[in-house]
């Protein structure tokens, strides 16, 4: 279950940037847009009483895609209020996160290798980094605040 996302929406970042900063009249101009997660997993089902490994897998999953879409809006309130050179940063800023988190949850599920167990601690790993991704962003929204 892991990921090239690091490396695609540095690429995506880049672009926008490159498109952004080009000089008048080289190209349309781009309107930058706030980062999403997209995940790149086959979702796996998810039975009411999980028993086996896959189903196991698969609930983490579901959760990964529900936290995830909330990560996405609060990205997208975030951005609303940033000028452009703040969503140029919030954008890096995402793409290092999408990084640092797909990196650690490797790492953490790596002492499973080759096991049944590997992908389902990849997936619960990206549950606990995301949940608390997902506070951070809140607590940044609130800074981002008018009344701060």
């Amino acid at each position: 279950m892991a990921t090239a996302l690091g490396g695609a929406l540095t690429a995506c970042a880049v672009a926008l940037a490159l498109t952004l900063l080009a000089p008048a009249g080289s190209q349309a101009k781009t309107r930058i847009a706030p980062p999403l997660v997209h995940e790149h997993f086959t979702l796996l089902h998810c039975p009411k009483n999980p028993r086996t490994t896959l189903q196991i897998e698969g609930c983490a999953e579901h959760r990964v895609l529900s936290i995830d879409r909330t990560i996405d809006t609060l990205n997208a309130k975030a951005f609303a209020r940033l000028g452009t050179s703040g969503r140029l940063a919030f954008i890096r800023a995402t793409t290092d996160w999408l990084g640092y988190r797909d990196a650690e949850c490797t790492s953490e599920a790596s002492i499973y290798a080759g096991g049944s167990v590997q992908p389902v601690a990849y997936a619960n790993c990206l549950v606990s980094i995301d949940s608390s991704h997902v506070r951070d962003l809140r607590s940044a929204l609130v800074a981002l605040s008018p009344a701060g």
